[in-house]
């Protein structure tokens, strides 16, 4: 182990970063959603925990690049999410800063724990962003953390749509930067 190439050391950083930002984000969404903003304590911190490992990692241009696809795709993910609140869509019992934090943490998820999305074809990100973006927003209904005053159904059929269109688009936004850059 200690005679390792530093290639195979490089691709071993780079895979506990992945194994890192998947499971943070595991964190942050389970723990946003039972605890809401109490979660902060935790969101904030794995947040700024990112990007000190990022450098070493990748490179410092690593971190101009999350933090303009965070706020691109955050930004947008509460805008989204706002409208739907204001739609009666959702329904909160307390104003959720936690759901804020969760979108900053899927923002940088884009470039690594689910960077491989990708390179799939623009049809099957719709199917999963449809499939899995809904049914998060369900998840997070059956621990109480979101009302859907339209009922589970009728909401999941807007979820599906909205997200069929946000992931490709967020994987599209995700990757102009790399184009500026």
């Amino acid at each position: 182990m200690y005679f390792m190439a530093r290639s195979s050391l490089n691709i071993s950083k780079h895979q506990g970063f992945i194994f890192y930002n998947a499971l943070s984000f595991q964190c942050v969404w389970w723990t946003s959603v039972l605890f809401g903003n109490s979660a902060l304590l935790l969101s904030i911190p794995l947040l700024v925990l990112h990007f000190m490992l990022l450098p070493w990692v990748e490179t410092a241009a690593a971190i101009p690049r999350d933090l303009s696809t965070m706020l691109k795709i955050g930004l947008l993910g509460m805008a989204v999410d706002s409208l739907l609140t204001l739609a009666s869509v959702f329904e909160f019992s307390a104003f959720p800063a936690w759901l804020a934090c969760l979108w900053l943490h899927f923002a940088v998820s884009l470039h690594h724990s689910l960077k491989l999305i990708r390179a799939f074809a623009i049809v099957l990100q719709a199917i999963l962003g449809a499939i899995f973006g809904s049914l998060s927003y369900l998840a997070g209904a059956a621990f109480h953390a979101v009302s859907l005053p339209y009922g589970e159904g009728v909401s999941a059929v807007f979820l599906t749509i909205i997200w069929a269109v946000l992931l490709p688009l967020f994987i599209k936004l995700s990757r102009s930067h790399r184009s500026m850059g």
